[in-house]
């Protein structure tokens, strides 16, 4: 009596330990189904072939007993029930045998009587062409950046070298001039020259080119910033080199001091 007490104990704990209660998913959604205790060899999951209403993967095997206690994880992709023994197969070759069903159901989200997602909107990018038109799109405006970039800092740092080069003003080209004529480096052709230059630049800018060349030249010799240089160069024109008495120039140039070289060699 025992023993057939003891029998009857055995088996009922194998059949609790490889039966499963059903597990339920959606379509696409993937599930893990653990402590699924199935008797006989080890099993795996049967090589997938055409379109498979149930893709399986055995993600644990452990021994136990004359059985193995497996970890199962699978996806759905035909919403249905189905034993998901079906999907195994002996690792040694051997047949399968008879296997306890292994109960899964997979559910779908669609509304009843519609068997395939709804089509989507139509919008901007089919029209225009898609993923390619907005990646050449992109590409086009990558490159537009990056010409701006180059030829931008170009222009700037050839900007910032104009800026950093000093500018000369017309006081230091009149004093070249003058100092070379100090040491007699400069023919009287050359003084009537700046003298000549001198003249049409103060009878531009004091306003005279209206009034005779006799009387402008009278007026910028009376005129207390262009005079003195002028008188100055006349003296040298007519007065030997070695009579020459040292001048100041700083105080001759002085009015020439803030003014661009352009504006008399535009003269020349």
């Amino acid at each position: 009596m025992v023993i057939t007490v003891l029998a009857w104990l055995v088996s009922a704990s194998f059949a609790q330990e490889g039966s499963t209660s059903a597990a339920s998913t959606t379509v696409g959604a993937p599930m893990t189904l653990r402590d699924v205790v199935l008797p006989g060899g080890e099993l795996v999951a049967k090589p997938i072939e055409g379109d498979p209403a149930m893709i399986v993967q055995v993600i644990d095997a452990i021994r136990h007993g004359d059985s193995w206690r497996y970890t199962f994880r699978f996806s759905g992709l035909e919403p249905g029930s189905y034993d998901l023994s079906e999907w195994l197969v002996r690792k040694d070759g051997s047949p399968p045998g008879d296997l306890p069903i292994v109960p899964v159901t997979i559910e779908t989200l669609l509304p009843a009587g519609q068997v395939t997602p709804n089509e989507l909107p139509v919008g901007w990018l089919p029209r225009l062409g898609g993923y390619k038109v907005v990646m050449s799109a992109a590409a086009i405006l990558w490159s537009l950046m990056l010409l701006v970039l180059i030829f931008g800092g170009r222009r700037k740092k050839q900007k910032a070298e104009v800026e950093s080069v000093p500018q000369r003003s017309l006081a230091d080209l009149l004093k070249e001039r003058l100092e070379a004529g100090l040491e007699n480096n400069v023919s009287p052709q050359q003084y009537a020259e700046l003298e000549r230059m001198l003249f049409s630049w103060w009878r531009k800018r004091l306003g005279y080119e209206s009034i005779p060349a006799d009387e402008a030249l009278k007026q910028i010799r009376s005129n207390e910033h262009a005079g003195p240089l002028m008188l100055q160069l006349e003296q040298w024109m007519h007065r030997p080199a070695g009579s020459r008495q040292e001048v100041d120039l700083a105080k001759l140039l002085e009015p020439y001091r803030h003014l661009s070289v352009t504006e008399l060699e535009g003269l020349s």
